[in-house]
């Protein structure tokens, strides 16, 4: 009894991982872009992934992405497109760039005149334990990041061996 009750909590679990990745509907049909304001819906391994906790008294982890461009050069002019992105990651804002190449997404934070792959700026605040450990997994995520996709107005980010999974704030 008890593997049988095992494997159908396993199936609901897959299933509403599934639905929340692709079943979420908007009546409007937001752009195709990276540009705007994400909402984080799951992160982790394939197989093992998880949800945000729902109930975090301070909001949801949202990733904000916004396209980029000095006085000197124009956007279009590049291959790769640089985007400054901001999140609020369930405790702490962190900020940065991204700089993205078709499919590939490097985040990236600048010192002085040097370039820092992997890494934001973050602000300091401590938080709850598991909101904290939340939060720092999704950052580790994120800041090793490699590439992304975006399908039906879903965002997902990957990692080596993980992936964010969010949907477009309404």
């Amino acid at each position: 009894m008890r593997p049988l009750f095992l494997l159908s909590l396993s199936v609901l679990v897959v299933g509403l991982v599934i639905g929340i990745a692709i079943g979420i509907d908007s009546s409007e049909s937001p752009p195709d872009g990276l540009e705007g304001t994400w909402v984080l819906r799951f992160y982790g391994e394939p197989g093992k992934l998880r949800l945000p906790y729902p109930w975090n008294p301070l909001g949801d982890i949202t990733l904000t992405i916004s396209a980029c461009a000095t006085a000197e050069q124009e956007i279009s002019d590049y291959p790769a497109r640089d985007y400054v992105i901001s999140t609020y990651a369930g405790v702490n804002w962190c900020g940065g760039n991204c700089e993205v190449n078709g499919n590939k997404f490097i985040t990236y934070t600048v010192y002085g005149e040097e370039k820092h792959t992997g890494s934001l700026m973050c602000t300091e605040r401590a938080g709850p334990p598991h909101l904290m450990a939340q939060e720092d997994r999704y950052l580790d995520i994120l800041t090793s990041a490699q590439t992304y996709e975006i399908t039906n107005s879903r965002l997902f980010i990957f990692s080596v061996k993980e992936v964010l999974g969010f949907t477009r704030k309404g």
